[in-house]
């Protein structure tokens, strides 16, 4: 659980991330997640800031 706790919270997460360094971080943290929901928890997460990550480049084009 405390994976899943780190990728959530972590400080890069109100950074702005390459979507290959959030891919990466989500893959560790889903691989050390203690259940199979956990990891998909994860694996949202990442795909929600992926989103963000997409719709704040859209606004700055």
């Amino acid at each position: 659980m405390a994976a899943i706790v780190h990728f959530i919270a972590s400080p890069r997460a109100n950074t702005h991330q390459t979507p290959s360094s959030i891919a990466r971080d989500a893959l560790r943290a889903a691989a050390m997640a203690p259940s199979d929901r956990a990891a998909l928890d994860v694996a949202g997460e990442a795909l929600r800031r992926l989103a963000e990550s997409v719709r704040v480049e859209a606004r700055r084009a």
